[in-house]
């Protein structure tokens, strides 16, 4: 008789996006901050800062950070739609298609947080006396 263990795999899923949180991030802060210029860069540094710490908590197995990467991610989601829209009407469209790639980068990364979570999420079996039918 053959007998099976189960074999604990880490999941690539949170490298993956972890991975793309920091490219998003980096990127954004270091063309800021050569084209732009060191003004303000504290500011901008924050941002990256906390996604850095966050990630490394997160990477680090602890899960908590998972939610608390949402923040960052949806607020500079927020303010790279506005800037985003301002470059869409100022004529920018190089500018404006690289802020939408960031953009899009951060989204996927937060839809590979969230994906473990709306997988097993138990939705409750429709119930007979609740369930409608159609009757012809």
């Amino acid at each position: 008789m053959t007998t099976s263990t189960r074999v604990a795999m880490r999941r690539t899923d949170v490298s993956a996006a972890i991975v793309l949180l920091l490219i998003a991030e980096a990127t954004f802060f270091f063309t800021f901050l050569f084209v732009v210029g060191p003004i303000a860069t504290l500011a901008r540094l924050l941002p990256l800062a906390a996604v850095l710490v966050l990630c490394a908590a997160l990477y680090w197995g602890q899960n908590w950070a998972r939610w608390a990467l949402l923040a960052p991610v949806g607020f500079r989601v927020w303010r790279l739609s506005l800037l985003t829209a301002t470059a869409w009407g100022l004529g920018r469209p190089g500018i404006a298609l690289f802020l939408t790639l960031i953009i899009l980068v951060e989204l996927a990364a937060a839809f590979i947080l969230l994906d473990r979570y709306l997988r097993y999420s138990p939705f409750p079996p429709p119930s007979h006396k609740n369930a409608t039918t159609m009757s012809s």
